[in-house]
C-alpha cells in the first residue's frame, strides 16, 4: 500500500502545509523559498503557478474514495479479518463510524486545502477577489507594468477558479460548511475564520464557475487539438451545473448542459470493439469523451497515480484480466457482489469496472465465495505508485446523463430524454431501453439513477449521486437504497468479530451521520481561539 505520511498538525487548514515524517513537526520558515511578490514577475512565471496548481489537484485522489465510492453501495474493503489501523479506518467509513481523527479523512482535508492555497496564491497574484456581497470574481486594477494581457489574465483567473469551484464543491459534499477561504492567510488569521454555512459555500462556488464559463477558453475539442488537459468553458458549464442539480436548481442546470451538448465538439467514443474501456486507455488520453481529467504521468517522476496498485488485488490472488503492478498492492475499494449482480450479463461496463474469482462454490451462506475487484484504474506498472492514468473528473457521458436528470420523464421516442439516456445505455452493448418502461417518473428516474451507477462505476460519483437524488429525482431514496445495500451484504458484515445484525446496520443509515463525514478533530483541538462544531452526532 502506498505509504501515507502525516500533515503538519501546526498549521491548521493549509497555512504553510509541510509533507513530515509520522512523528515530525516543522515549524521553520523555509528561507531558501521565494516569496509570491518576487516570483509572479512575467508572463511566464504566471503560467508556471497556473500549472503549479493543477499539479496539486493530483494528491487528494489517493483519498477521495475512502470518503465516497466506500460510504456508496459500490464498494467495500474486503477484508473483515483486519487488524491493520488504516483498514479498520476504511471499514470505519463504509459503516458511517468514521471517527473525527480519522487519519484518511485528514489527509483528504488537508491535501485539498493545500491545492486551494494554490489557487488563492495565484488568485492573489492576478489581482482578482471574492466579492459576496455580489457573488461575483471581481477583478481589481492592476498595475501599468504588470506583465499579463487582459485576456490571459482572464483565462488565467478563469482555469483557477474552475479548480477551487472542484475543491470546495468535494468539500462542500463531504464536510457540509467548512472554511471559505479565497486569498493567502496567516496561522494566525486562520485561528480567527468560522466555518461558513452551506450556502455561503456554494454562493462562493457558483461564483467561481460563473467566471471560469466566462474566462475559460471556448475552443470546441477536436481531435487534433483535444484540450491540452487545461479547464475550459465546457467543463466549467458541466461542473456548474452539476452544482445547480445538486442545489435542485433544474431549470437553471438546463441550459448549461445544451450549450455543452450542441457546441463543445464532445462525443461519446461509440467506434471500435471496446468503446466504453477505450474511455479510459493510458493510450487515449483526453480523448472526445473527457471534458476534464486529473493528469498523472508515470516515469518515476513522482506524478503518478497510486490507485493501480490501491486498487489491484492481493499478492495471494491471481486473476484473469486484471493486471499486476510492480510494488505492494492494497486489494482496496473491492466492488460489491451486488454491484456486480446489479448489471446485465451483457453490459460491456460490468466485465471491464470489476474483475471476478470463485473461490469456492457460490452459496447463500459463504459471504466470501466469489471475489470482486476494481477492473477500472488498473494497469500494468514498472514502478510502485507510479500508474499513467489520469483520474476523469467530467465525461460526456456524465453531461448526457445530467441532462437526463433534469429533464422530465420521457413522452415519445423522440424526446431528448429518451434518446441522452439510450445514448449510454446503447453504448454498453445493452438493448435500447423500452420507452414503455420510462414513461412514469418512478421507472424514469430508477433507469436514470441505473444508468449513473453503471457508468461511473468506480469513479467516485455514485455516493455525491445518492445525495443529490434527493433534489433532483426523489423517487430514488438514498437511504431505502443503502438499507437494502446492508440487507443484502449483512452476511459478510457478520463475519466481523463484533458482528453487526441487519437491523444495526439498517440503524447506521437512519444516524445523524450518514450524510457527512467528521471535521477532521486536528481542526478544533488546535483552535485556541474559538470553538470550531462539528458535524452532528459527531
Amino acid at each position: 500500500m502506498k505509504k501515507y505520511i502525516k500533515i503538519n498538525k501546526l498549521f491548521i487548514l493549509f497555512s504553510i502545509l509541510s509533507l513530515v515524517s509520522c512523528s515530525d513537526n516543522i515549524d521553520i520558515e523555509n528561507v531558501n523559498k521565494p516569496l509570491q511578490q518576487d516570483f509572479y514577475v512575467s508572463v511566464s512565471d504566471f503560467n508556471t503557478g497556473l500549472n503549479g496548481c493543477y499539479s496539486t489537484l493530483r494528491a487528494p485522489i489517493a483519498y477521495e474514495w475512502m470518503l465516497t465510492e466506500v460510504r456508496s453501495d459500490n464498494t467495500y474493503l474486503n477484508n473483515y479479518g483486519t487488524t491493520n489501523p488504516q483498514n479498520l479506518q476504511i471499514i470505519s467509513n463504509d459503516v458511517f463510524e468514521a471517527p473525527s481523527f480519522d487519519l484518511f479523512i485528514e489527509q483528504y482535508w488537508a491535501t485539498t486545502y493545500t491545492s486551494i492555497r494554490s489557487v488563492n496564491g495565484l488568485a492573489s497574484a492576478l489581482g482578482t477577489n471574492y466579492n459576496p456581497a455580489t457573488g461575483t470574481i471581481d477583478y481589481g486594477t492592476t498595475s501599468t507594468s504588470f506583465p499579463l494581457s487582459v485576456t490571459e489574465r482572464k483565462r488565467i483567473s478563469g482555469e483557477a477558479s474552475f479548480m477551487r469551484a472542484y475543491h470546495y464543491f468535494n468539500l462542500v459534499r463531504v464536510y457540509g460548511g467548512v472554511f471559505l477561504i479565497d486569498k493567502i492567510i496567516t496561522p494566525d488569521e486562520a485561528l480567527l475564520i468560522p466555518r461558513s454555512s452551506v450556502a455561503d459555500i456554494y454562493k462562493f462556488i457558483i461564483a467561481d464557475l460563473k467566471n471560469a464559463t466566462a474566462n475559460c477558453t471556448t475552443a470546441k475539442y477536436s481531435a487534433a487539438v483535444g484540450t491540452g488537459g487545461a479547464a475550459t468553458k465546457w467543463a466549467a458549464e458541466a461542473l456548474l451545473a452539476k452544482v445547480y442539480l445538486t442545489l435542485g436548481q433544474k431549470s437553471d442546470a438546463l441550459p448549461l448542459l445544451t450549450d455543452v451538448i450542441t457546441n463543445s465538439g464532445h462525443s461519446l467514443i461509440t467506434a471500435g470493439t471496446a468503446p466504453y474501456s477505450d474511455v479510459f486507455s493510458s493510450t487515449n488520453e483526453l480523448n472526445q469523451e473527457i471534458l476534464f481529467a486529473i493528469r498523472f504521468k508515470s516515469g518515476g517522476l513522482g506524478y503518478g497515480s497510486s490507485l493501480s496498485n490501491l486498487f489491484s488485488s492481493t499478492t495471494d490472488q491471481k486473476i484473469s484480466g486484471l493486471v499486476y503492478p510492480t510494488g505492494t498492492r492494497g486489494g482496496y475499494n473491492n466492488p460489491t457482489p451486488e454491484l456486480y449482480g446489479n448489471y446485465a450479463t451483457n453490459d460491456k461496463r460490468r466485465d471491464y469496472n470489476i474483475k471476478t474469482k470463485i473461490v469456492t462454490p457460490v452459496t447463500t451462506t459463504s459471504a466470501n465465495s466469489q471475489l470482486y475487484w476494481a477492473g477500472k484504474h488498473n494497469i500494468a506498472v514498472s514502478v510502485q505508485n507510479d500508474s499513467e492514468l489520469d483520474w476523469p473528473v467530467l465525461r460526456y457521458s456524465d453531461v448526457l446523463l445530467m441532462y437526463c436528470e433534469a429533464s422530465n420523464a420521457p413522452t415519445t421516442t423522440a424526446s431528448l430524454s429518451y434518446s441522452y439516456l439510450n445514448q449510454v445505455h446503447v453504448r454498453s452493448g445493452a438493448t435500447a431501453i423500452v420507452l414503455a418502461n420510462v414513461l412514469a417518473t418512478a421507472g424514469y428516474e430508477k433507469a436514470v439513477a441505473d444508468e449513473r451507477r453503471w457508468e461511473f462505476a468506480l469513479e467516485n460519483q455514485r455516493w455525491f449521486d445518492l445525495l443529490r437524488f434527493k433534489t433532483t429525482m426523489p423517487t430514488v431514496n438514498a437511504k431505502t437504497i443503502m438499507e437494502n445495500h446492508f440487507t443484502a451484504m449483512q452476511p459478510f458484515y457478520s463475519q466481523f468479530d463484533a458482528a453487526y445484525t441487519t437491523p444495526q446496520l439498517i440503524a447506521k443509515v437512519n444516524n445523524v451521520k450518514f450524510d457527512l463525514s467528521p471535521i477532521p478533530n486536528v481542526e478544533i483541538v488546535t483552535n485556541t481561539v474559538q470553538k470550531i462544531p462539528n458535524n452532528p452526532g459527531y
